[in-house]
């Protein structure tokens, strides 16, 4: 216990300069610790959200089918529409079990910041959305609107309310709210198919096609006579789920970089911290060792220092990543494409693991120069040193 002490009145000699390391390891550790929660809980998430929508595949217009799945997922707004007849032709397929058709656009309201998306669709979106809990009933006339959760708090509408749209001139009644899905579901506003093409000047077109298979595995076959529909492309779920990680991999290199450097700055100013300490203090260490203090006594000491510096560094780092990975969370989400709803970061036992590793391999590395100059010091001309 008195080395322990001994310890940390050497560190702490020099108030400033060890909170000011100490500072750089807690920022390390912090931004460490959230990358790598929030990586955990982001792929296990997107699945999640991705098997929850009860979608095997999609069909889109031909472009770039990730980009297209993505902007529908998440409520874009695409350029180009699928062909009338795509519907009649999917659903015509023996492995189909069901083939949603959906209309989506949107109208920006940039006095209140936001834009309104709304999804035209017709009765099997109920099919294939059988978890969907509707207040309400569904459309009876082309002029009804189904509000998704977060759509209800923001108009403060409920059913049996009228919704008046000045941008298209059109009264909507509100018929159903959705109960929360805990996904995008949830901030549209759901609209009769041929309604959505007639606000937005695309009679017949659609957006997408969501569909589920009777059986999974008949994916492979079923997407081959999909890709050969005219001004069609298809995606499955499986696809864009690895398409949605290799992006998520290029932001996360580039943040890993930042990390890179914060680390490699922490491990420096550790090694500066107790290379000064071991500078100002020479002449304690030869009486160390003139009073038979051992090489191996003084190359303990110094490291446990370091380890103790690392280790304090370290547990600042996890109580303000506690703290603050929400809020870093919220920012790098929204570099991310169909980022999931709610939190993602993941407080799993081997985040923990990996950070303490991370903060251990610090202390041994920038440790041990200073331990071994100390551990090597010789008595006598030590003594002399002022």
């Amino acid at each position: 216990m008195s080395f322990i002490k001994f310890a940390l009145r050497n560190l702490f000699a020099h108030k400033a300069r060890t909170i000011l390391t100490l500072g750089s390891m807690t920022v390390a550790v912090a931004v460490l610790f959230t990358l790598v929660s929030f990586n955990r809980g982001y792929e296990k998430a997107l699945k999640t959200q991705l098997q929850g929508m009860g979608i095997h595949m999609m069909v889109v217009p031909v472009g770039c089918p990730y980009e297209a799945a993505s902007l529908i997922l998440k409520g874009g707004k695409i350029s180009s529409y699928l062909p009338a007849d795509v519907l009649n032709q999917v659903q015509g397929m023996p492995e189909v079990d069901v083939a949603a058709p959906m209309f989506m656009s949107g109208i920006v309201r940039p006095d209140e910041g936001r834009t309104d998306i709304y999804v035209g669709i017709d009765s099997t979106t109920l099919r294939l959305k059988n978890w969907w809990k509707l207040n309400g009933r569904f459309f009876e006339k082309p002029t009804d609107v189904i509000l998704g959760n977060d759509v209800t708090l923001i108009e403060l509408s409920h059913v049996g309310d009228q919704i008046y749209v000045p941008e298209k001139d059109m009264t909507f009644d509100v018929v159903g709210e959705l109960q929360p899905t805990g996904n995008q579901d949830d901030g549209f506003f759901y609209v009769p198919l041929a309604t959505a093409q007639a606000m937005f000047g695309q009679p017949g077109k659609l957006t997408g096609v969501s569909i589920r298979l009777k059986n999974p595995d008949d994916a492979p076959i079923v997407a081959s006579r999909l890709g050969k529909i005219r001004g069609a492309e298809v995606i499955t779920m499986g696809e864009l789920l690895g398409t949605m990680m290799t992006l998520m991999g290029s932001a996360k290199s580039l943040l890993l970089s930042i990390v890179l450097i914060i680390i490699i700055i922490s491990a420096l100013g550790v090694l500066n911290t107790v290379l000064m300490s071991v500078f100002e203090r020479t002449k304690e260490i030869g009486v160390m060792r003139a009073t038979g203090a051992a090489q191996t006594h003084v190359f303990g000491l110094v490291w446990l220092e370091t380890l103790m510096l690392s280790l304090l560094g370290g547990v600042g780092g996890l109580g303000l990543a506690l703290i603050g990975a929400r809020a870093l969370e919220s920012v790098v989400k929204r570099f991310l494409p169909l980022a999931p709803k709610g939190s993602v970061v993941a407080l799993e036992p081997g985040s923990f693991l990996v950070v303490m590793a991370f903060v251990v391999g610090i202390a041994v590395v920038a440790g041990f120069y200073p331990a071994l100059r100390a551990a090597r010091a010789k008595p006598i001309e030590a003594l002399r040193s002022e």
